[in-house]
């Protein structure tokens, strides 16, 4: 059994006893004399901000649910699923316009919804998912 919760808990306690200590190690070499202390607030941001960005780039849900899938899936309109299999297929997003007689704002108005509804964040994932699809079919 997995308890996501404890092991986020777990880091995030060894992240901050982490932080306490490279503080106090500071404090013993004296270096805050020659410092102002919104350089060290600025410092700390800045460590915090550059794990934010590493957690949530890859601390993502697994989306291997058939289940899930297909509920996602069936959120999507039949536009949606002819463009994301044209997506899959490998076809710009000018090809696509031209194939469904639409401007090519019209598709990317498509794509966004693909990608919201589905949870992606660039085109490689909707490429995989259309595959699923594909060999859902």
């Amino acid at each position: 059994m997995s308890y996501p919760i404890l092991k986020t808990s777990l880091k995030i306690g060894i992240a901050t006893a982490l932080a306490i200590i490279l503080f106090q190690v500071s404090n013993i070499f004296l270096v805050y004399k020659y410092f102002k202390f919104d350089y060290y607030i600025t410092a700390v941001a800045v460590v915090f901000l550059v794990a934010g960005f590493f957690i949530s780039k890859y601390k993502r849900p697994d989306k291997i649910n058939n289940e899930t899938n297909k509920d996602l899936i069936s959120n999507l309109t039949a536009r949606e699923l002819a463009i994301l299999q044209l997506i899959a297929e490998g076809k710009s997003n000018k090809e696509i316009a031209a194939i469904n007689y639409v401007e090519v704002s019209t598709i990317k108005t498509h794509i966004n919804n693909i990608y919201a509804k589905l949870g992606l964040q660039n085109r490689r994932e909707a490429v995989s998912w259309g595959k699923k699809l594909i060999e859902l079919d």
